[in-house]
């Protein structure tokens, strides 16, 4: 490897492609609450054809390209950044609306839970004996704040033992040769991934690891599942030729994503669960280059609404999932065609997911505890590149 000193020009498409993840998030949820024979935390007892589908094809590549986001920019950082400061910075950013959200949005959450699928008074038993007794219970859609914690405590460890990663390069013969090869460099990552994938995290269930402690609290299954794609993140932002070739548009890893894609939504849930996730690696990994390539190809530029949502991510992320729960259970006696009722809780939860956050971001006290920090960070500083500071997190 070689190291490198220049920052580089910052890349406003990775503002588009968090911008446009965060968002995912709540069509996401809405489908899995609308899947028709299927209940999810929540009970809505209606369902509308197509949201099962939908749910599984956002699911296939959200949250790896949220990871893979999530190591590019702890590699960029951390060139300009000690370790320790950097990670000090990260749990006190991510740790602080973690516990807020635990203590405040996530009872309210379970309790539209319970009350959507029992009356009142079993509602509230079930609500105490869950409290008491799960530990997923509290986690909710905060485990991926464990994770990425794990995977930046990783990083940074390496960092501080080997000082010289901080700038480090992957050498230009081999950074070239793999961009030269991208779609094949592509499937190769993709098989040693996918291994990983069905090996580990099979491992984990077999040997008996899926308890309370370590799957629902500590959700070492999910970190397991995407510690290679935050990895792969970091090498991508150590690649520059490999980089700027993620960033075009390839037919053949759009054949890729595609093929993969239909084999895992039609196949991945008939096969052993490990062959399942093996093929489920292709997708995800094919589908995220398209999409950088695709916001690198036609959103490389600066954009106000872009901007705009890009600083209320994370705030729109803790807030929306208790407000899509809450309108699926109050909607169960409203009487409009479901579909109907879908498209209105996607945009009344992204309605008032926004307003939480114009409210939140005019005081000190609430931006700390649900956004880390006390007034919020002008975007400029938390883009990439050379004036781009600490990035808005998932």
């Amino acid at each position: 490897m070689t190291s490198t000193t220049a920052a580089p020009p910052r890349e406003h498409y990775w503002d588009t492609l968090r911008a446009g993840a965060m968002l995912l998030g709540i069509p996401y949820h809405v489908a899995l609450c609308y899947r028709p024979g299927q209940d999810w935390i929540v009970r809505t007892g209606e369902g509308v054809p197509g949201m099962a589908l939908l749910a599984e094809l956002i699911h296939l590549f959200r949250m790896p390209t949220f990871f893979l986001i999530a190591g590019y920019f702890a590699a960029m950082l951390l060139v300009r950044r000690a370790p320790g400061a950097w990670l000090g910075g990260r749990v006190r950013r991510l740790g602080l609306p973690f516990v807020a959200t635990i203590l405040t949005l996530v009872p309210l959450l379970n309790l539209a839970c319970e009350f959507s699928t029992f009356p009142p008074a079993e509602a509230l038993r079930s609500f105490r004996d869950n409290a008491l007794t799960s530990g997923g219970y509290w986690v909710r859609h905060l485990w991926f704040i464990i994770v990425l914690l794990y995977c930046s405590a990783i990083v940074a460890a390496l960092v501080r033992w080997m000082p010289g990663l901080a700038r480090q390069q992957v050498a230009s013969r081999t950074d070239a040769a793999l961009a030269r090869h991208l779609p094949l460099a592509l499937l190769a990552t993709a098989t040693i991934v996918g291994l990983w994938q069905g090996a580990v995290v099979e491992a984990f269930w077999d040997w008996g690891f899926a308890t309370n402690l370590y799957q629902q609290i500590l959700r070492i299954d999910e970190f397991i599942a995407y510690l290679p794609y935050f990895a792969l993140g970091c090498l991508l932002q150590r690649m520059p030729a490999v980089q700027a070739k993620f960033g075009q548009l390839s037919p053949a890893v759009m054949v890729i994503a595609i093929v993969a894609t239909i084999v895992s939504v039609r196949w991945g849930s008939e096969v052993h669960p490990a062959t399942g996730r093996f093929i489920a690696t292709f997708a995800a990994l094919a589908s995220t280059q398209v999409l950088v390539a695709a916001a690198r190809t036609w959103f490389d530029r600066p954009s106000a609404g872009v901007r705009a949502v890009t600083e209320g991510a994370f705030v729109i992320y803790l807030f929306h999932m208790p407000i899509v729960i809450g309108l699926a259970w109050l909607g169960q006696e409203v009487a409009l065609p479901t579909w109907l009722k879908v498209v209105a809780v996607n945009l009344l939860t992204l309605a008032l997911s926004w307003g939480a956050w114009l409210v939140i971001r005019r005081s000190g006290t609430l931006s700390l505890a649900f956004n880390g920090v006390r007034t919020p960070l002008p975007l400029h500083r938390s883009g990439t590149g050379a004036a781009g500071g600490d990035p808005v997190r998932f």
